[in-house]
């Protein structure tokens, strides 16, 4: 099975053994309710805060996906995150608004020894640095972890790249596609045919995800220790991690799972088909069989198994629309669902608004912007998406008078050390 993802250096993961069998441990569980729990501590916090990452300052250092999707989710819930970038880099407006929301932006030049003075600065009273360079790349710029922990000894320092950072491809670069390359995810999706990249770029923003996840636990630990350290994510990493159940190895395991364009789901009764408005997708088991025959149109499914039984529900299900069939699979308790086919479709849905996945908001410089809205909710300190992605280092005199170096812009960027207006790829 894969290994542990995240990696924290101070607080290591570790596998405590396998998967327990069924009702191994309900006696000490029972006696664990008999105990009760555990008296409160007097000084517990109440829940008065509006957001659960108030208070925390976050550097992000990162480019592309991954890690500025840690930096966006630390930022959800509360953080006060700003986002450095290069200000001879080009950025893309589409991954800008992505992952860049809730941020402050600030075009700083770490080659620079001005550049890097003022790091120092806003390290000061930074509690997290989220970065994605290589290995060899962050070193180069003397902001590596053991350089980051001299100025600052309880720092959080979050690595995020495409192998880890140990081992002989640590100093590889790679994104998305090299981690689905590197891990078989093309080779499953393009099934026996050529590799296909699997099209969504799952392991960037996984990656990113975990990072948070990673950080929380680091500022977990802290708070009880005071202690500082490093966390190691990786796309490979994350790419195992959601493969879990498909690459795990036992005595007679059969290496048969659906793989490639062709593979519409895992049996007959667990998978997609053409209704004759569109697709739909449902899940039955075995058992199902004599209420799914109740179904109009399904009479006589519970006598076939197999290919035939397939057969015979690509048929019927080819003469009755989408919307038809999801009301009469629900009515009798079997889960269904259309197929949503395209993302203006996804983004436009009644159900994807009402919940607050699909956001639109107005930008000063590119109008209005829709984008997915965050996924985990909690109920006493609700997740906040933030402003809208700033442009490109448009705080960077309000960053600049945090630490006293206002009246140094103008000089800075005629030095070309900070940029003011960043420039996008699609504006050149």
């Amino acid at each position: 099975q894969p290994g542990i993802n995240p990696r924290l250096d101070g607080t290591p993961g570790a596998v405590r053994g396998p998967a327990p069998a069924l009702d191994q441990h309900r006696e000490e569980i029972l006696a664990e309710i008999e105990a009760g729990p555990p008296p409160a501590s007097t000084d517990e916090i109440r829940a008065t805060l509006r957001s659960a990452l108030k208070g925390i300052k976050v550097l992000d250092l990162c480019i592309i996906l991954a890690g500025p999707t840690c930096g966006r989710t630390l930022a959800e819930f509360g953080a006060s995150v700003i986002k450095i970038d290069n200000p001879n880099r080009d950025t893309t407006i589409a991954f800008h608004n992505s992952v860049n929301r809730g941020k402050r932006s600030i075009l700083l030049d770490l080659k620079s020894d001005e550049g890097r003075d003022i790091f120092w600065r806003l390290l000061e009273d930074t509690d997290v640095v989220v970065q994605n360079y290589r290995k060899d790349r962050i070193s180069a710029l003397g902001l590596g972890y053991e350089e980051v922990r001299k100025h600052k000894p309880d720092i959080i320092y979050a690595s995020l790249n495409a192998y880890g950072h140990i081992g002989p491809w640590a100093d590889r670069p790679g994104h998305e596609q090299f981690a689905q390359a590197t891990t078989g995810m093309q080779a499953r999706f393009g099934g026996d045919g050529q590799p296909q990249l699997q099209p969504h770029a799952i392991n960037d923003y996984g990656t990113g995800l975990m990072g948070a996840y990673g950080v929380a636990l680091a500022l977990l630990h802290r708070q009880k220790t005071g202690e500082g350290q490093s966390l190691d994510g990786a796309l490979a990493y994350t790419a195992m991690t959601l493969q879990s159940a498909l690459v795990q190895g036992y005595d007679g395991k059969t290496w048969d799972e659906p793989r490639g364009q062709n593979a519409l789901g895992s049996s007959p009764l667990h998978r997609a088909y053409q209704a004759s408005d569109g697709w739909v997708f449902f899940g039955a088991r075995v058992v199902d069989l004599p209420a799914l025959s109740q179904v109009p149109g399904l009479e006589g499914v519970e006598k076939l198994r197999g290919d035939a039984l397939e057969h015979m529900l690509e048929g019927r299900f080819r003469h009755t629309t989408v919307e038809q069939w999801v009301g009469k699979l629900t009515r009798v308790g079997i889960g269904s669902h259309r197929i949503v086919t395209s993302n203006r479709e996804l983004m436009e849905d009644g159900w994807v608004r009402a919940h607050g996945l699909s956001i639109t908001r107005d930008h000063e410089g590119w109008g209005p912007i829709t984008t997915t809205g965050p996924a985990p909710r909690l109920s006493r300190t609700p997740v906040q998406p933030g402003r809208v992605a700033p442009r490109p280092g448009s705080d960077a005199k309000v960053i600049l008078a945090e630490i006293g170096r206002a009246n140094q812009l103008d000089r800075l960027v005629a030095a070309g050390v900070i940029r003011t207006e960043g420039v996008t790829a699609s504006e050149r």
